[in-house]
């Protein structure tokens, strides 16, 4: 009876424990519902029906009882959607889109940042309307959704989509789809729902490529950023000033690569596992640190936040301001990244991150003409791999403020890099984390490969045997449970 218990408590929601995706339990549910989901395929509504109740549950494993809430704002969208496309008065369009930008952008503000709005309050005022700790938790992946709500409503808006959804069932697993809610990819509307009306094949080439890429997110995640960061650079960003300079340089420059390997690793497995269901979803990541300026690295790394932000926050911004010229893409580019910043979470961490991309970027608008002069002027590829050895240093740098606690700790580890520096450390620093040098230096290398050999090995994958197939994906679980920790982190973007 104890153990019937124990494992029907598996299926309710603990905030506490709340699911990990990089689980055993997930991938045992997973295997179950892929067997209905399969038995159903050709069956368009009753597959759609059983994928979105398998993608409310895992969302509901996640954040509990807010899945009424992201319910809620996906019926209201649906709802308001429909009314945009109906109405031909302009005023009345205007009306409903902004009613969709209140509630969404409402619930966002409230559900997200009010605690951090309150405790700000507090500190100016003197007041006590913080929250107690832990009792106000944000819902997951609310970020994701209501950009997804946000967007479907404003293509609406500007005819980009002919027809509203009829169904809300498929509207509802548009905004809900289980492999995009916790980090995207953000799908647009107008490319997914009409893949979801329409049947869907799985081919031997899905198949293939969905399984590699399942194995090689696990590697991402648990071969390099999980051991990366439990075996080093946690216990630097935690407390820099108990560790050398070159403790630090080496913990900034080790974090960049494993938040990256973090991050590509879980997209890895949700395209994997999309091609499963039969959906192609767009990727996340083009050698983002092959980028030669910002604007570049940004065209490259979260490639869907980032088209997204230019589709409906940068573009109708710098053509409103398109009388000033190249002022208004510099205070547009500037604006974008602060949104940008707030939208990641309610920390001025956050917020300062965001802000030094975005003048990050102004300066590559404003300075567009000189770096074309200078690059005519001196060697191509000297030209090339400075500005690629710049550029990823300023992303580490700046990457310490998106990961530290507060500014003063980031402020700490700058002290000990520029300040405090003690380059015979080095010397001392290689026999110790040799091991974490190593698993660095070959992602590193991994992430320079020229895209047509992951093509390759892609290609020669898919078109080996089940048998063999089934044998190196045996093998590299083998491996991965080898060096497996404990400590195995939860994917970085699920606080998103």
């Amino acid at each position: 009876m104890d153990k019937a218990l124990a494992f029907f408590k598996q299926f309710e929601y603990s905030k506490f424990n709340p699911l990990q995706f990089n689980s055993v339990f997930f991938f045992a549910l997973f295997s179950v519902f892929y067997l209905v989901y399969a038995g159903v395929f050709n069956k368009v509504k009753t597959r759609n029906t059983v994928l979105l109740l398998f993608s409310l549950f895992i969302y509901y494993k996640l954040s509990g009882l807010y899945v009424l809430l992201m319910m809620a704002v996906a019926a209201s969208d649906f709802l308001i959607g429909k009314q945009i496309l109906k109405t031909h008065s302009e005023g009345k369009k205007k009306a409903w889109l902004l009613l969709s930008l209140v509630v969404s952008l409402g619930s966002l503000l409230y559900f997200k940042y009010s605690p951090f709005i309150l405790e700000n309050v507090d500190v100016l005022l003197g007041t006590k309307l913080t929250p107690p700790q832990g009792s106000f938790l944000m819902p997951i992946g609310i970020s994701f959704y209501i950009f997804k709500t946000i967007s479907y409503v404003i293509d609406c808006y500007n005819e980009m989509i002919d027809e509203p959804e009829e169904s809300y069932i498929n509207y509802l697993l548009y905004v809900s789809l289980f492999t995009t809610i916790i980090a995207g990819p953000i799908a647009r509307a107008r490319d997914i729902l009409p893949r979801l009306q329409a049947k869907l094949t799985v081919t031997e080439e899905f198949i293939g490529k969905g399984f590699f890429l399942i194995l090689i997110g696990a590697v991402k995640k648990y071969l390099i950023a999980d051991f990366l960061w439990v075996n080093f650079i946690e216990r630097v960003f935690i407390s820099p000033t108990l560790f050398s300079g070159f403790d630090n340089l080496m913990a900034v420059l080790m974090g960049t690569i494993q938040f990256y390997y973090d991050f590509a690793g879980y997209t890895d497995m949700m395209l994997g596992i999309s091609l499963l269901l039969g959906l192609e979803l767009q990727g996340n990541f083009n050698r983002p640190f092959m980028a030669q300026n910002i604007s570049d690295f940004w065209r490259r790394w979260h490639i869907t936040l980032s088209s997204w932000l230019n589709e409906y926050v940068f573009m109708p911004m710098s053509f409103a301001w398109r009388g000033m010229k190249k002022t208004g893409i510099v205070m547009a580019s500037l604006f974008t990244f602060v949104i940008s910043g707030v939208w990641h979470g309610p920390k001025f961490t956050y917020i300062l991150w965001g802000t030094l991309h975005g003048a990050a970027i102004a300066w590559d608008v404003a300075s567009q003409n000189w770096r074309a002069s200078l690059k005519k002027s001196i060697n191509g590829n000297v030209y090339s791999v400075v500005s690629i050895v710049l550029t990823f240093a300023f992303i580490s740098l700046t990457m310490v403020i998106f990961n530290v606690r507060e500014v003063p700790v980031a402020w700490d580890m700058y002290e000990m890099m520029f300040v405090k520096m003690d380059w015979s450390i080095a010397l001392q620093w290689f026999p110790i984390y040799y091991r974490e040098f190593i698993v660095f230096a070959l992602a590193a290398l991994i992430h320079f490969l020229p895209l047509h050999l992951k093509d390759t090995m892609v290609q020669y994958f898919t078109q080996l045997y089940w048998p063999l197939k089934a044998v190196v994906g045996l093998v590299v679980i083998l491996f991965i449970y080898q060096f497996y920790s404990s400590e195995t982190q939860p994917f970085i973007y699920l606080q998103f």
